[in-house]
């Protein structure tokens, strides 16, 4: 079983590299990692910094202009959802491996137990390093069983997308064989499609679930989804994805529940900002 890595980047020069070292730095088989560039057509030196990165990891890296983040996203999935026995990750150009033995952790409990992803909990942390916030990806559902301070599940539940749960996409890792049948990030959604593709992920019958009750990713703040002026924007595209996503209950309930969820869904991030233990 070996890694696939998706990254993309637009105009990441200052963290690309670091990106990428935290990949090479796993204390795991080089020759079992490929990582993925997929480069919105950067104007400064990202381009240049990724394919002069000396490594064991197999590299591709590609250059294109596109619209946004979700095509990226996108374009890799074209590269590796038909490739056998490989776990895939979206680790983007802010984002880094939280420590060296990430994938060791990962790897180990796909090789022991019969599992489709495995998901763990995310940080975002400063330029300098520094924990800003802490998001915890434990699902209200009682776990199926645990062991070794892991936590099993067989599919997940209406009550826990109900009060706002939802995976960190970064820290999901997944089994090429289901990343095919999730299929690509909806770009109809600009800024949230991480989140509908999360929501139809884990609403996946009997979806066979491993969750780390630690921080295996950390993540710059910054981003598209953290900017004040995208809040109104963010809003909006969680409840039609809501809506999309309950409109088997019919229109009356449709409503209530998308908007009752949209509340708890950002109630759920305040905590978020004084859980700051790692």
């Amino acid at each position: 079983m070996k890694f696939s890595i998706i990254t993309t980047s637009l105009n990441s020069e200052k963290s690309i590299k670091k990106s990428f070292l935290s990949i090479d730095k796993q204390n795991f088989d080089k020759k079992k990692i490929n990582w993925y560039l997929l480069d919105g057509g950067s104007t400064d030196q990202t381009v240049k910094i990724a394919k002069s990165l000396k490594s064991k990891v197999a590299k591709r890296v590609l250059s294109k202009k596109d619209n946004g983040l979700y095509y990226g996203y996108n374009n890799g999935i074209r590269l590796v959802k038909n490739q056998k026995n490989k776990i895939i990750n979206f680790l983007d150009s802010d984002n880094v491996l939280a420590n060296n033995n990430v994938f060791n952790t990962v790897f180990n409990i796909f090789k022991r137990y019969d599992v489709d992803i495995v998901f763990s909990d995310l940080v975002y942390v400063n330029k300098n390093d520094e924990i800003m916030r802490y998001w915890s990806s434990l699902p209200r559902k009682k776990f199926d069983f645990k062991h070794n301070n892991i936590y099993f599940y067989n599919g997940f539940n209406f009550k826990d997308h109900f009060f706002g749960w939802s995976i960190a996409l970064p820290t999901i890792f997944i089994k090429s064989n289901l990343l095919r049948k999730i299929g690509s990030f909806n770009t109809n959604y600009s800024i949230c499609s991480d989140y509908e593709w999360t929501l139809r992920l884990s609403n996946i019958k009997n979806l066979k679930a491993a969750y780390i009750p630690k921080v295996l990713i950390k993540m710059k703040t910054g981003g598209v989804s953290n900017k004040f002026k995208n809040i109104l924007i963010i809003k909006f595209q969680d409840l039609k994805i809501l809506l999309k996503n309950n409109k088997r209950h019919g229109i009356i309930l449709s409503i209530f529940y998308s908007v009752t969820t949209l509340i708890f869904k950002n109630l759920r991030k305040l905590p978020q900002f004084f859980n700051k233990n790692t």
